[in-house]
């Protein structure tokens, strides 16, 4: 890792970044994306947004902004519930198929018109191409079939199928001048009419998209948004309640552009967001969720003066590459902000056009951490070598110090207990036999919640705080765990980044980022003379977040005991394979019962963390809110707003005292 004034300096790499130049600063525009205020949002002094077409009565205001309440929740619901007919090319011209007339103007005075043609073939060449550089996996090679030049009109005629996408240039900078597009002989015939204001918002949103959009870079410039003329007419920026909706909407509108979420990742890899007054990440956090392997992000020229206000995408972006924050009061504020960016992303390359890390480096971190011990769980996604090094400390305290174990990772609000499972199937292959009485010294305090039915009793079977885990653990049998490193077939490890995990201090009360460590394997268990007398099977859950003395803490500990099973269970058929790296290939996360088709893990845990932080309420809750409303946020919020008085305290995170 080099620190910003000891780095080399290297030119900015990636669209996000050489695009840079050509965005113009808005050092003193109005734009509060997150906050507008009546009169000031969308009148920003920026040079505007990239030129591009105008949506036919783009210029008549919606009552109430095109966003309004009834709208926006509109635009979700059907998104949601349906595919995107009004996104799919509408056919212009006869259903039978004969050629579209169109008449392009004021081209004849570029800068191209010095060429022997005066620019008509570099002007056909243009047209085809950028009407065929479209957003989502049905992009058309549109063919310019005739065209003549009569004055200063260039008539051409095209297919009814390519005429929409070239109408859609009407507007678009080429050489130095506007174009016109326009057809003759009448509007475009559509068969796929737009028939509601919902239906019409996407079809607007899909144009600003289009015209933002560089096919051949990848590239989506949503800078300056507050001087796009298509969303002043609109009056987007015009109070709090259209602003804040605004870019969920496009997002969605984004998504349903792709049939596929790779495909999507792999159109667009660089975004700007760059001259957008944005104080926070609240009304573009959506961002992360919609294109979660974003590799180049500009984020320069805002109002980011906290490192605070850039957590919520802390981790979000695991191939971000590319990182610009310049211009933001964050870097007059805190000298050492970049150490903490680089640490969230572990591919970042460059930040603000500084090298911060080699090829190299990168590769070896992911030898090193993503893949830990010999055990290559394709489950394992580590940060830093935090839960590697917690698994490894912690059995080996378990086995031989379990009171220092205690105060070394239990703090007072740390929860420990432990269940037998006594019907769980044994190994086939096992010559071990059941004993009367084998469960004696665990039977307890086991908190077995299917034969432990009385609350007083589920109670005092859960430990909290350092000194009762510790006493807790200490009355268990002593135990030995096979070694990680030369024993690798009798462990399991798994282990996911979760978001919502208390936070201690009190700073975040809707929770920071913690781990979910899952470990499957077995242990013997040793008599008072330290020798082997029986073999058992265990699966323990940990959730760790920041804190205590090792700077990691145990929030929850939960220890299934069961007989010795065996190994068959979660051992893989081609062990070497397994373990070595260079094998590995990518597994994709299996669906989860309850999760809308196409809703990742890692979508609903960012959907659930933005839930809490607006308002306050616990993972649980969260997440049932979310599931009566199929998992649309803005519903969520909306059903929050309506039942708020009547949740319990319970439903709440307070601040730990």
């Amino acid at each position: 890792m080099v620190a910003r004034h000891t780095a080399p300096r290297a030119a900015p790499r990636g669209p996000a970044a050489t695009r840079r130049a050509a965005i113009k600063a808005d050092r003193d525009g109005d734009l509060t994306m997150g906050l507008p205020v009546k009169g000031r949002a969308g009148v920003g002094k920026g040079t505007g947004p990239p030129t591009g077409p105008r949506i036919d009565g783009a210029n008549k205001p919606g009552r109430g902004g095109i966003l309004d309440t009834l709208v926006q929740r509109a635009i979700l619901r059907q998104a949601s519930g349906t595919r995107d007919v009004a996104m799919r090319e509408e056919r212009a011209g006869s259903a039978r198929g004969g050629l579209v007339e169109l008449r392009v103007t004021g081209w004849n005075k570029s800068k191209a018109s010095g060429d022997a043609d005066g620019g008509v073939s570099s002007l056909i060449r243009w047209l085809e191409k950028k009407a065929s550089s479209r957003l989502g996996s049905r992009v058309r090679n549109v063919k310019i079939k005739k065209s003549q030049v009569e004055g200063t009109d260039l008539i051409v005629k095209v297919a009814p199928d390519d005429a929409v996408g070239l109408l859609r240039m009407n507007g678009f900078g080429w050489a130095g001048v506007n174009v016109t597009v326009e057809r003759l002989g009448g509007p475009v015939e559509s068969f796929s009419v737009v028939s509601s204001d919902a239906e019409k918002t996407k079809a607007m949103l899909r144009g600003v998209l289009e015209r933002r959009y560089d096919h051949e870079a990848k590239f989506l410039n949503l800078s300056e948004l507050a001087q796009d003329e298509e969303l002043k007419s609109q009056h987007i920026f015009d109070l709090k309640s259209t602003a804040s909706k605004f870019f969920p909407a496009m997002m969605r509108v984004l998504e349903l552009s792709f049939d596929k979420p790779e495909e999507r990742d792999a159109a667009v890899t660089s975004v700007s967001l760059a001259n957008n007054d944005l104080v926070d990440l609240a009304a573009v956090t959506t961002l992360s969720q919609t294109l979660p392997k974003l590799q180049n992000l500009d984020l320069s020229n805002n109002k980011f003066e906290k490192l605070e206000h850039l957590h919520n995408w802390r981790r979000r972006f695991v191939n971000l590459q590319h990182l610009i924050l310049t211009g933001n009061p964050l870097e007059q504020n805190d000298s050492n902000y970049h150490k903490d960016v680089i640490g969230w992303y572990p591919n970042l390359r460059q930040l603000n056009g500084i090298q911060v890390r080699t090829d190299e480096e990168i590769a070896k971190k992911a030898r090193t951490t993503d893949l830990p011990f010999p055990i290559r769980s394709p489950l394992f996604k580590d940060e830093g070598g935090i839960a590697e090094q917690f698994v490894r400390i912690y059995f080996a305290g378990f086995d031989n110090d379990r009171v220092a174990l205690a105060s070394h990772y239990y703090d007072e609000q740390s929860e420990f207990s432990y269940a037998v499972n006594t019907q769980a199937p044994r190994d086939p292959n096992s010559t071990q036999r059941s004993e009367p009485g084998e469960w004696e010294s665990y039977l307890k305090s086991s908190r077995n919640l299917k034969k432990i039915q009385q609350l007083p009793a589920r109670q005092a079977r859960k430990y909290r705080g350092t000194q009762a885990v510790a006493d807790a653990i200490a009355m268990l049998p002593l135990t030995r765990h096979p070694d990680l490193a030369s024993e690798a077939r009798k462990w399991m490890v798994e282990a996911k980044m979760v978001p919502g995990v208390p936070d201690p201090t009190g700073a975040s009360p809707g929770g920071v980022d913690g781990f979910l460590i899952t470990v499957h394997g077995e242990f013997e268990e040793l008599n008072l003379s330290g020798q082997p007398s029986k073999k058992r099977s265990f699966d323990r859950s940990f959730v760790l977040g920041p804190g205590g003395v090792a700077g990691v803490r145990i929030v929850s500990d939960m220890l299934t005991l069961r007989s010795y099973g065996g190994t068959q269970a979660f051992e893989p058929e081609n062990f070497d394979a397994w373990t070595e790296p260079s094998t590995i290939l990518p597994v994709a996360e299996p669906a989860v019962p309850g999760l809308p088709a196409g809703l990742s893990i890692a979508e609903a845990e960012q959907t659930v963390a933005q839930l809490m932080q607006q308002t306050g309420m616990t993972l649980s809750y969260a997440k049932d809110c979310l599931d009566q409303v199929g998992w649309n946020y803005l519903g969520a919020v909306e059903a929050f707003g309506k039942v708020r008085g009547s949740l319990p305290a319970e439903a709440f995170v307070l601040p730990t005292a």
